[in-house]
């Protein structure tokens, strides 16, 4: 008998330690079911939400024809863009620019595009693509001058390397046509 009375005691602290391991898993199981009812909230929010929104994107709506506008008859709707803004129809541009754009059907020699403008421009842009840059505006400025006796030479069919002989010589050269 004496033996048994240890077990009880060992029996009866087992079962104090496991009443206390119950209260706190009550404990934490009421946290649990709080939390529960919150998500549960929660869930129930945002699957109302999805019914507002579509989950589809914008871009499989399809095609939708824009409703086409009945044609106004002619002088009810004013030529270019609303009162007080100051763009110009194509129109009016070309009219009040009329002597320019039609330059070259007015002036003898006057050529119908701006090509050779162009052209004249190419070498300078792909000497300033190879080299990356001009080092100096004076490295720039004379490049510039030796490119346009080099075309006014090529147009007046001269000979270019006798005219920069001519001029590297300080020789006078006269780049005027006909001279």
């Amino acid at each position: 008998m004496v033996n048994q009375l240890p077990e009880t005691e060992v029996l009866r602290k087992r079962l104090a330690v496991l009443k206390a391991n119950v209260a706190s898993l009550q404990v934490e199981l009421a946290h649990l079911r709080t939390k529960n009812a919150r998500l549960q909230a929660e869930n129930a929010e945002l699957r109302r939400r999805l019914g507002l929104n579509s989950h589809k994107p914008p871009s499989s709506d399809g095609y939708r024809r824009k409703r086409i506008q009945p044609a106004l008859p002619k002088g009810e709707k004013p030529l270019g863009g609303q009162p007080g803004h100051k763009g110009k129809t194509l129109r009016a541009v070309l009219m009040e620019h009329e002597d320019a754009v039609l330059g070259f059907a007015l002036v003898e020699g006057v050529p119908f595009t701006n090509n050779q403008a162009e052209r004249d421009l190419r070498p300078a842009k792909v000497g300033q693509k190879v080299s990356g840059c001009f080092r100096t505006d004076h490295g720039a400025a004379v490049y510039a001058r030796l490119q346009a006796v080099i075309s006014t030479c090529r147009k007046q069919e001269r000979n270019v390397f006798v005219t920069l002989c001519n001029l590297f010589a300080h020789q006078p050269v006269s780049l005027r046509p006909g001279g």
